[in-house]
């Protein structure tokens, strides 16, 4: 039964998914960047297993997306599938202790991996948390995002020094268990809409004298009026979705694919895997500032425009990475600018996504985009350490993601709201 709380348990769901995501980002970027010198020194095997891996990974998890979007719009499903992908996620890290060839290292690593990460994925979690907001979204997208952003900071450094204490195969061990023991409680508490709590949007109590049901429907009544929501099918039927769909999906190589090579970059021009792991963690840390500082600019300008202001932001911070970091120095200013101008992209993407599309069937709308963005989240790693290993230097890759925000900003410059009356003029006539 509903129980009156003292605070809105909204917050606990925001908070909730960005502890989450910043676990799922950690074990999918960070940490295996960490664990990658140490166990290819022992097991011998090439880059291209680990970022093969990676990219299994990447590729069913957002296979996976359009069945498990629309789980995250209904009332329980969430409260069963998050557990459940809790013990995958950790169960998974922690079995990678015994492996010992690279078929058994993708199964767990890349397909099981797969699953959880499909689960406990932040679009998932965004879903939810937009189930409790509209006027506040902003704010509460702001503190899931910044768990996300939280990622770099942490777990580089936290891996660095369970290798150092326990050697890589016990390291994985205990970040499984760890990873366990953190998600559990999260997952248990998960709540997919104020009404499960007593409350109601975006953190109105209901009236004493009117029952919990009727007084939820009356007080949330005007704010979900005021906000037209789109089916799955009727925003396909938009040209709005497929650019957003194309910038999501470009998002997999100048995000994903360019996170991946910064530990194995810095390694190839003589920076010491501590002082990278550093520098990645210096990034975290503005990367969590950024969030704050993008999230009061979102209500005070257009998400447009905001969103090109940041691609161009973002550019800006590989140029200097290629051209200007030759040492300590410039590497750490380059990590503060890059933690300031690039990662809070996904919070942008998913308030631009609620803006042209509403909350109510956001779930399934994000989740049709993540097989696509999937392949470019496989297959950035990899054509990036390719053309790595074909030049000799990652020049050519990074100035590859630096065209890609450039196309990334013209894009979101060319989009426009749609409206229910597009997506009708698009439907098949009978």
């Amino acid at each position: 039964m509903p129980v009156r709380l003292p605070f809105y348990y909204g917050w606990i769901i925001a908070l909730g998914g960005g502890i989450n995501a910043s676990f799922v980002l950690g074990s999918a970027q960070f940490a295996l960047s960490t664990f990658l010198v140490p166990m290819e020194e022992e097991l011998g095997w090439s880059r291209t297993v680990f970022f093969g891996a990676l990219s299994v990974r990447f590729l069913l998890s957002g296979m996976l997306g359009p069945i498990l979007g629309p789980l995250s719009d209904g009332v329980r499903a969430p409260r069963y599938l998050m557990p459940i992908g809790v013990l995958l996620l950790g169960g998974s890290l922690s079995a990678i202790r015994w492996v010992e060839s690279p078929v058994l290292f993708f199964a767990l690593y890349g397909f099981v991996g797969a699953i959880a990460s499909a689960i406990l994925h932040l679009t998932m979690w965004e879903a939810i948390i937009l189930k409790w907001f509209s006027r506040k979204r902003t704010r509460a997208l702001v503190i899931g995002g910044i768990g996300e952003g939280s990622g770099p900071l942490f777990f580089p450094l936290l891996v660095t020094v369970f290798i150092a204490w326990f050697g890589w195969r016990d390291a994985w061990l205990w970040y499984g268990v760890v990873t366990i023991a953190i998600l559990m409680p999260i997952a248990l508490a998960v709540r997919t809409r104020p009404e499960q709590v007593g409350q109601i949007l975006d953190g109105g109590l209901p009236p004493a004298s009117a029952s919990a049901g009727a007084s939820e429907q009356a007080s949330a009544r005007p704010l979900i009026r005021a906000e037209e929501s789109f089916t799955r099918q009727e925003a396909m039927r938009t040209q709005g979705f497929w650019i957003l769909l194309l910038i999501f999906t470009l998002s997999g190589i100048v995000i994903t694919g360019f996170q991946s090579q910064w530990i194995p970059h810095f390694r190839d021009i003589g920076i010491s895997a501590t002082l990278a792991a550093t520098a990645v963690s210096v990034y975290g840390l503005l990367n969590i500032t950024s969030r704050v500082l993008w999230g009061i600019l979102v209500p005070r300008f257009p998400i447009r425009r905001l969103m090109v202001a940041h691609a161009f932001a973002a550019g800006g911070g590989v140029a200097f990475l290629v051209f200007v970091v030759n040492g300590p120095i410039t590497l750490f200013i380059w990590a503060v600018y890059q933690g300031l101008m690039l990662g809070v992209f996904f919070s942008l993407h998913t308030i631009i996504s609620a803006e042209f599309f509403g909350r109510s069937h956001i779930g399934a709308v994000r989740g049709a985009m993540l097989p696509t963005t999937s392949l470019s989240r496989a297959g950035g790693p990899l054509l990036l350490s390719a053309l790595r290993d074909a030049r000799g230097s990652y020049d050519a890759a990074f100035v590859l993601v630096l065209g890609g925000w450039a196309l990334m900003a013209s894009l979101t410059f060319l989009s426009r709201n749609p409206s229910r009356a597009s997506a009708s003029e698009q439907e098949p006539q009978p």
